[in-house]
């Protein structure tokens, strides 16, 4: 990672400081809705093929009715410093980004910039934080410790947004939020699912503004043009893909159409909130129809009361709604010239793509394979997240390729 010469400021310019905390009424009152032990037809019986089991849902409901430590998940969630920091979409519209910050031990790197997905939170990257900025900690050298910066996307968690907003947009505002808020004109960024659509919409249209580009998933399609078809590995691909599509996006269908109609629910159930979130720790973190989750559950634990405390399960939805206003397709001749790095891991919601479909949209210069880890790597195998993240980041002369 090259030195800029330029320290990122150690706190958000304009932001409120911000801790996690569970109030005691709201945790009665979610104890109050859980005690009543819900009963609901399974499809398929005792396994995960059309949505979790009752029995591990109730008995996942009851910890956390009864032993989740709410206290202790106070201390885990607000190990880093966070803040609550307004910025403004293109067209005036204001947001609240909640943001989570961890200094660097070396200041002078430029600070790599990490967004996450669906259904997750900035604390899924928690267990690699402390690896990033400091590995002096864990047998490196302090002076490839980078500041690292979680910013979660606007209607997740406690980042507010009056309206549904698109990658696109919300691309544009991180860099008017760091550039701001940080003073940080260039950075490193990193992203999975939707983290990675913003993260490569930045390298699209602002590719100054970044010295490398890291992701989990690939955010955006490239143009396919006559002149250079598909070949039979990227056909299997585009058919396994679709395939995954019909048997695992009706959730995809239902925020896109209806988001309002499924916000009733979300709103008013905890039994829903945790079932509609423990389907997809299930089913994209690797773990087949008859496993339990391979995720932590305490982890899960945590995102579900985030999620339900929050009421931002259902707004977190609305970004699959501006999407179908303007979809994340690059157009004929265009291309991230930023250098790219991937890191793809099997078990997840799509299958690692062929690298020619990859390279049709990025100047790749790093890939990984690993055959786990799903869509959320960093909570099912930090270590192999941290370890391509900081192979990445010691790469000499990372920079733009529209500056080289």
């Amino acid at each position: 990672m090259r030195d800029t010469g330029h320290s990122v400021l150690s706190a958000p310019r304009a932001g409120k400081p911000f801790q996690v905390r569970f109030d005691p009424t709201a945790v009665a009152d979610l104890r109050r809705r859980l005690s009543t032990r819900l009963s609901a037809p399974q499809a398929s019986g005792p396994d995960w093929r059309t949505g979790p089991p009752q029995a591990y849902l109730q008995a996942f409901l009851a910890e956390w009715c009864d032993d989740y430590d709410f206290q202790a998940a106070e201390h885990r969630l607000n190990r880093f410093a966070q803040y609550l920091v307004p910025v403004s979409l293109a067209d005036g519209t204001e947001l609240t980004v909640h943001i989570t910050l961890e200094p660097g031990s070396n200041p002078s790197l430029p600070p790599l910039v990490m967004t996450h997905g669906w259904p997750s939170l900035p604390c899924e990257f928690h267990a690699i934080v402390d690896r990033l900025a400091h590995p002096e900690r864990h047998h490196g050298r302090a002076d490839e410790g980078a500041t690292v910066i979680l910013l979660s996307l606007p209607g997740f968690g406690y980042s507010s947004t009056p309206r549904p907003v698109h990658a696109r947009e919300i691309a544009e505002a991180w860099v008017r939020l760091l550039e701001g808020a940080f003073d940080c004109p260039r950075f490193h960024a990193h992203g999975g699912d939707w983290g990675a659509v913003v993260a490569s919409w930045i390298a699209i249209d602002q590719p100054r503004r970044l010295h490398g580009l890291h992701l989990s998933m690939l955010g955006l399609r490239p143009a396919l043009t006559p002149d250079q078809p598909l070949d039979d590995d990227e056909k299997r691909w585009v058919k396994e893909v679709q395939r995954r599509l019909a048997a695992d996006g009706g959730y995809r269908e239902q925020y896109a159409t209806r988001p309002t109609t499924l916000a009733y629910g979300l709103a008013d159930s905890p039994a829903f909130v945790a079932a509609w979130l423990l389907d997809k720790y299930h089913g994209w973190g690797g773990a087949g129809t008859g496993q339990a989750p391979i995720i932590p559950r305490e982890r899960m634990l945590d995102l579900v009361s985030l999620y339900w405390f929050s009421g931002s399960l259902a707004t977190a939805g609305w970004i699959y709604h501006a999407d179908r206003t303007q979809r994340h397709e690059l157009s004929p001749g265009q291309r991230c010239e930023v250098p790219t790095a991937c890191a793809f891991f099997g078990g997840g919601f799509f299958p690692p793509p062929p690298t020619r479909w990859v390279e049709r949209g990025h100047l790749l210069r790093m890939r990984r394979d690993f055959a786990e880890g799903g869509h959320f790597p960093a909570l099912a195998v930090p270590g192999f997240l941290a370890d391509t993240l900081a192979e990445w980041l010691r790469r000499p002369g990372l920079t733009s390729g529209a500056e080289a």
